[in-house]
């Protein structure tokens, strides 16, 4: 038998001195052309190799890595906060799914994954899923791939996750802020015994967000920090973060000093800039350092010098004991102290519904229980 010659399906056009091979592809007659037979061939390949991939994606699905790369371009147009939540885990199931077609990955693999993420918090188990099936519905909703699967919906999250739950500052430490609330350092301090406000909430209040009259604070913006410099953004980290507070006693006193400043100072830094990273974390460890409420870290660096070779040194930080959001437990537990009704203390700490304040910032403190006690002496004492 005549061996078979690599021209053998081909026609040569001698007018244009090329090569031609025609074949029906799914249906649908191509042709591919080439001076160079073997180019004629490799030509025809890919179009084979097309033709089966475009077919793998009507029934399979497009690869995840696709579709996670779609929604990855939506959330870089999200919150910077949400971006910094979300694109690790997308790099995370990339990594994980990256490979497989949409149809191909089932609930089971999932809820495995997620599993293998046990040794971290709920929040970032959680967050996990919501990307999963975020990139699943992003898939579904694309006119171009029009995905009808989403496994995510049916997983559960694992059990036995590890829920941190920040106590508030200890008796002492609030007493402390409450003696010396007029000691500059101490500001920061104060403001977040007195609003309750986030970190970054706290770090855009200006001057014109506050009315002395009134004795309201207007929350409406706050200060993302990317690296050590604070970028102001016209909203909050919820909704329900834009909000009106009262201007507490304390805090007005604490203000004073600032009462003629110009409307546009931010009231942390006594600047028209609000405070940098490094600026807000010296002021705050300065404060708590006077009264021994700080510890020291040594931190080890790796690194290559100028010779080529792997050096370490090391630096040691000042660290305070307590942090800013402890006071935000804080608030919660005074508004409880006070019976502030529930409907008005989700407004004041600036979230959509209760479940926040029962489940993360709620802390019975020792006083709480004893006055409980002594509520419940009393009631069946008339009985």
């Amino acid at each position: 038998m005549p061996r078979r010659k690599i021209t053998d399906d081909m026609y040569f056009h001698k007018k244009t001195k090329t090569w031609e091979m025609r074949e029906t592809i799914n249906g649908k007659r191509r042709s591919f052309s080439s001076k160079i037979p073997e180019e004629v061939i490799k030509k025809h390949n890919a179009a084979i190799a097309a033709a089966e991939e475009k077919k793998l994606d009507l029934t399979a699905g497009p690869l995840f890595s696709e579709v996670a790369a779609e929604y990855e371009e939506q959330v870089r147009k999200m919150k910077f906060g949400t971006q910094k939540a979300y694109l690790p885990n997308i790099r995370r199931a990339v990594a994980q799914f990256g490979n497989k077609r949409m149809r191909e990955i089932e609930p089971y693999m999932i809820s495995e994954f997620l599993k293998s993420l046990c040794t971290s918090a709920h929040t970032t188990v959680s967050n996990q899923k919501t990307v999963i099936n975020a990139i699943f519905r992003a898939w579904i909703s694309s006119p171009e791939w029009h995905g009808d699967y989403n496994p995510a919906e049916l997983v559960k999250m694992p059990h036995g996750l590890h829920r941190g739950k920040r106590e508030p500052p200890t008796d002492e430490q609030v007493q402390i802020v409450k003696n010396h609330y007029m000691d500059s350092d101490a500001l920061p301090a104060v403001v977040f015994l007195c609003t309750g406000e986030r970190r970054a909430e706290a770090c855009g209040i200006q001057m014109q967000d506050i009315d002395f009259k009134s004795g309201t604070i207007r929350i409406s913006k706050q200060a993302e920090y990317r690296g050590n410099v604070a970028h102001i953004v016209d909203y909050t980290k919820t909704k329900a973060g834009v909000r009106i507070i009262p201007l507490l006693n304390m805090l007005r006193q604490a203000l004073e000093p600032l009462r003629f400043l110009s409307k546009s100072t931010y009231i942390l830094s006594g600047t028209d800039k609000p405070l940098t990273a490094s600026q807000y974390k010296h002021c705050w460890t300065a404060f708590w350092a006077k009264y021994g409420y700080t510890h020291t870290t040594d931190h080890c660096y790796s690194y290559t010098n100028r010779h080529g070779q792997r050096a370490k040194y090391h630096h040691v930080e000042v660290v305070a004991d307590v942090c800013a959001h402890q006071f935000r437990h804080e608030y919660v537990c005074m508004l409880a102290e006070a019976n502030i009704p529930e409907a008005v203390a989700i407004q004041l700490v600036g979230h959509a519904n209760a479940k926040m304040i029962h489940e993360v910032y709620m802390s019975l403190k020792p006083q709480m229980v004893q006055d409980a006690a002594v509520r419940l002496d009393n009631l069946m004492a008339t009985k």
